[in-house]
């Protein structure tokens, strides 16, 4: 089943463009495929790639990436394709010149920061953010997608996770190492296997994708630190991307997805954590035709369709990761924007109607 669609203002217009990835995030697509018995090119040509690009950065879109990763899993039957794509690719090499200020950073704490705010040097269409946790012993590296509209994303995420899990390892020579993972999605692959990937722990139905490192970790020097290339690095990515940002709408959809299970998801909090005044955001909101509360059911819409239909959370779960203060709301939202109760909508979704309640 497919949930009611409702409108989005005119966010396919404002996105195009923006949701480039300036990375080499399918390098080695094509040579993995061939070696799971498949051919890229049909799969390539679904959403519009050349098998020639997937060498080259800022030759895909988010919307292409986590399409074309998905339908590789269920053409060729392979649950966890992202994450062997990820084992594939390494933890070196797959972010272009962001990638080259991460390494030749001083400290581990130091590559994470860096990327926590140029994370448009990856993607426009994506936030990355860094926080501690509330014990104060680990750091959280989290990630949002900015597009709006329900995004099949479990191979994309895992493949992106596996990589930053890689990457720690690689930067520090093995020194640092994710301690636990988080994904939104519910699980598509065995425990052993997401064990025998990261070697730790991997958290379903989160309220957030991303990995959590020790504390303790920042600190930890880089083995090839190499500050003029650092700096070299970093006046390129100042050249290429100066003043670029993804629309306020975009970010505003990231800080939400960061906040909404907390209850305490507001106009005034989003606006200072944007470095705004509330009027200020609220102005130019409508300059892009849509208005806070407008996005914030947006998400709220978007992540209630997928855990009634692809997960077995209960309904009490999925109201305080959407941050409904009773269940009431949640059966009264359901029913203003996808039409129906959420038993229904979960019903409907139930195998033999058309969709696999994962």
């Amino acid at each position: 089943m497919a949930s009611q669609s409702v409108p989005l203002r005119a966010s396919a217009d404002r996105e195009r463009g923006y949701d480039l990835i300036h990375a080499r995030i399918m390098r080695g697509f094509p040579e993995l495929v061939r070696a799971l018995g498949g051919q890229p090119a049909p799969l390539l040509d679904e959403v519009a790639l050349d098998v020639r690009r997937c060498e080259e950065e800022s030759a895909v879109t988010y919307r292409q990436w986590t399409r074309v990763m998905e339908r590789a899993a269920q053409s060729l039957g392979v649950s966890d394709f992202g994450l062997r794509l990820a084992t594939r690719q390494g933890g070196a090499g797959a972010f272009g010149p962001l990638g080259a200020v991460m390494r030749h950073s001083r400290t581990f704490g130091e590559a994470l920061s860096y990327v926590a705010h140029h994370s448009f040097a990856h993607s426009r269409a994506a936030r990355v953010w860094k926080g501690a946790t509330a014990s104060g012993r680990h750091v959280f590296i989290g990630h949002e997608v900015l597009l709006a509209g329900p995004i099949d994303r479990s191979q994309a995420v895992e493949q992106l996770m596996l990589i930053g899990h890689l990457g720690a390892g690689a930067m520090t020579g093995g020194r640092v190492r994710t301690r636990r993972v988080h994904v939104r999605h519910s699980q598509v692959s065995a425990v052993a296997t997401y064990r025998k990937y990261f070697g730790c722990e991997v958290r379903f139905c989160r309220n957030e994708d991303g990995v959590a490192f020790l504390a303790s970790d920042m600190a930890c020097p880089l083995v090839d630190s190499d500050g003029a290339v650092r700096d070299q690095a970093s006046a390129l990515i100042a050249r290429a991307h100066a003043g670029e940002r993804p629309p306020l709408s975009a970010e505003v959809r990231g800080v939400v997805l960061q906040w909404l299970a907390t209850g305490s998801c507001c106009n005034e909090r989003v606006a200072a954590l944007l470095a705004l005044h509330p009027r200020t955001l609220h102005r130019r909101l409508a300059r892009e035709g849509t208005s806070f509360q407008r996005i914030k059911d947006e998400v709220r819409r978007e992540l209630l369709a997928y855990y009634l239909e692809h997960t077995a959370l209960e309904l009490s779960e999925i109201s305080a990761k959407l941050g409904f203060a009773e269940q009431s709301a949640l059966s009264r939202f359901a029913r203003e924007v996808l039409g129906a109760s959420p038993t229904q909508v979960r019903q409907r979704a139930r195998p033999g109607n058309g969709v696999a309640l994962i």
